[in-house]
């Protein structure tokens, strides 16, 4: 399936990045990832980069923030999730452009 598109990257320059992610799909996977992409990707990624990978995954990155130079968090979606986000992460996860992908999870102190 085509990416459904990407709604905002702009990792610094200053515009208000995306914070609401897209409604959940009945039987689909609706989850935030952080991405590194590879390291010839010395700058934050354009927005037509990011589509690309998206495109190429069959899902939908939606910017959320930079949490370091090589580290952004998105949204990421797809309809496909009917055996869990695992397989739309791993599809993601091997795309050359990509270094890895973490799902993106809350840790609390004990």
């Amino acid at each position: 399936m085509a990416a459904l598109g990407l709604a905002a990257l702009a990792a610094s320059t200053g515009r208000t990045p995306a914070t609401d992610p897209p409604a959940a799909r009945a039987g689909g996977c609706n989850i935030r990832v952080i991405v590194a992409f590879s390291p010839a990707m010395a700058r934050a990624p354009d927005d037509g980069f990011v589509k690309d990978i998206a495109r190429a995954a069959g899902v939908e990155l939606v910017f959320v923030s930079t949490i370091a130079p090589n580290l952004h968090v998105f949204t990421l979606s797809a309809a496909d999730g009917a055996s869990g986000c695992h397989d739309v992460v791993e599809g993601l996860r091997r795309d050359a452009r990509v270094r890895s992908v973490d799902i993106d999870t809350r840790r609390q102190h004990h």
